[in-house]
């Protein structure tokens, strides 16, 4: 199967590492982020988020840790067979970061797809993918909409999606996730 794979809040545990910067400079303490929106969280503007973002983005693709289990379960699928195609909501602009992240942390990686800030769904019927793995449930509704299985990582800002479309799947962690590809393919 194609297996297309968020990068950000599946892959790259980057959240964790992002709010503790945000604290830094925004002067804040929050502890956790409870919505995919973190503009609303940090009560910021979205444009001073943005702007932050933009001017550390470097520092900020490279420098989180995995997502427990993601390395382990991207080559558990690859050695199964099927193909992994990475799309994520980053820009193209930052595709070099991601690559040196992916290779950084020697995660298999031979496709990185960017769609910049629009829908993931242009890219998944493009490339012909058979299932998703999100952390995002907006990008996890789209991507079902079109008859395209999802597997929802659960976070902290996803969990007020209690009674999910048909299509998506929720997920505690990487576990879930292979044996849910595994049922699937089965």
């Amino acid at each position: 199967m194609r297996i297309g794979v968020d990068i950000d809040g599946v892959v790259s545990d980057s959240y964790p590492y992002w709010m503790q910067e945000l604290n830094r400079f925004f002067g804040k303490d929050i502890k956790i982020i409870t919505d995919y929106d973190i503009h609303k969280v940090f009560d910021v503007p979205r444009s001073d988020m943005n702007d932050f973002f933009v001017g550390n983005s470097e520092r900020l693709l490279y420098m989180p840790n995995i997502v427990p289990g993601a390395k382990e379960g991207i080559e558990t699928l690859v050695k199964e067979g099927h193909e992994i195609i990475y799309v994520t909501a980053r820009t193209s602009e930052e595709k070099d970061v991601t690559v040196r992240w992916l290779a950084k942390s020697e995660i298999p990686h031979e496709h990185v797809l960017f769609s910049g800030f629009n829908s993931k769904v242009n890219l998944v019927k493009e490339w012909d993918i058979d299932v998703f793995i999100e952390d995002y449930h907006v990008n996890a509704e789209e991507i079902a909409a079109i008859g395209v299985p999802v597997f929802l990582l659960t976070t902290s800002y996803n969990q007020n999606c209690e009674v999910l479309p048909k299509g998506i799947k929720r997920c505690r962690n990487w576990e879930d996730i292979v044996e849910g590809i595994r049922q699937l393919n089965s």
